[in-house]
């Protein structure tokens, strides 16, 4: 089952912000002066790579649940988890780097120390789908 994120509109805020300061500095230092090829090429790259980066990140995050594995998706970014690595789901507002547009997040910890954040639109039915997909895990309701 393909579940979607919830996006916080303050980081949506942060993430157009971003892109277009980057796009606007980069067009602005392209016009006020002259510069060599590859200094005009590093301009391009963040000028255009990086928003182009960011909003793809932005617009494909999603995540689904099959019948072996946790697929996290985020722009060119894939994460596989299988669903017997997984030993527990909770949930958190932890603001660490990761794949999830909100922090209203849930946090899965897999393997022997490994984690992950994410942000599904309904975090409560995320955590039933997974549990009955994956009955070992331990669900803990820590946070709301």
């Amino acid at each position: 089952m393909k579940f979607m994120p919830k996006k916080d509109w303050w980081l949506s805020a942060i993430n157009w912000g971003g892109m277009l300061l980057a796009i606007g500095g980069s067009f602005f230092a392209l016009i006020a002066a002259t510069y060599n090829i590859f200094v005009f090429l590093i301009l391009v790259i963040v000028g255009v790579g990086v928003p182009l980066l960011m909003i793809w990140t932005w617009l494909t995050t999603y995540y689904v649940v099959n019948e072996t594995h946790l697929i996290i998706r985020y722009g060119p970014f894939k994460t596989t988890i299988p669903l017997e690595a997984i030993k527990s789901i909770q949930k958190t507002n932890n603001p660490i780097s990761s794949p999830a547009p909100s922090l209203k997040r849930l946090e899965i910890q897999f393997n022997a120390f490994d984690s992950v954040l994410i942000s599904p639109k309904d975090r409560d039915a995320f955590m039933e789908y997974l549990s009955e997909h994956c009955p070992h895990v331990s669900i803990k309701n820590i946070q709301s």
